[in-house]
């Protein structure tokens, strides 16, 4: 990652065995080796606000964020490679955050918020899509009306049709 300093103009704050650190005014660095999961990773930040690597590929690939998944090793050959192939991919797709760029941050921002949001839909959907279907297979269409309207956009196509069944057999 000494591409960073001499191309980017960050400075090494910290160097541990499992952490590397750096920093550019209000820009921050940090890669990381899990001591527990042994995965491999970056995150760049702003200020208070923190964002994966992942993320920052999400804003240009996002096919490639969906496969995209932290080495994982615990040899030091091993974290040698994961390191160069991190480096890479901080190359690849992060030149415009390693530069400070106002846009990508809040593009960042917003991409986080959005996966919050769905991070939430999806764990409400998780607890109501059983009650849902048990509702309907029970026949209380009203019950499963309400349950699948509540998340209706986390409903598949043959959910969507069980939920316009289940309104119209409950009258509503």
């Amino acid at each position: 990652f000494a591409f960073v300093v001499h191309e980017y103009g960050f400075s090494l704050t910290e160097a541990t065995p499992t952490i590397v650190r750096y920093k550019k005014g209000d820009l921050i660095i940090n890669i990381y080796h899990g001591r527990k999961s042994y995965e491999i990773g970056m995150e760049i930040g702003l200020g208070d606000a923190v964002y994966s690597l992942g993320s920052v590929i999400r804003l240009t690939n996002p096919d490639h964020a969906d496969r995209y998944r932290h080495s994982m090793t615990a040899t030091s050959d091993g974290v040698v490679a994961a390191v160069q192939k991190l480096a890479g991919l901080v190359r690849q797709y992060g030149s415009n955050a390693l530069r400070g760029d106002p846009a990508t941050f809040v593009a960042l921002a917003q991409l986080s918020r959005q996966m919050s949001k769905r991070l939430e839909l999806d764990s409400v959907a998780a607890q109501k899509r059983p009650k849902a279907e048990a509702a309907f297979r029970q026949c209380r269409y009203r019950d499963a009306a309400e349950l699948y309207e509540d998340i209706r956009e986390s409903l598949s196509t043959t959910e969507l049709k069980k939920l316009e069944l289940a309104k119209k057999r409950a009258g509503l």
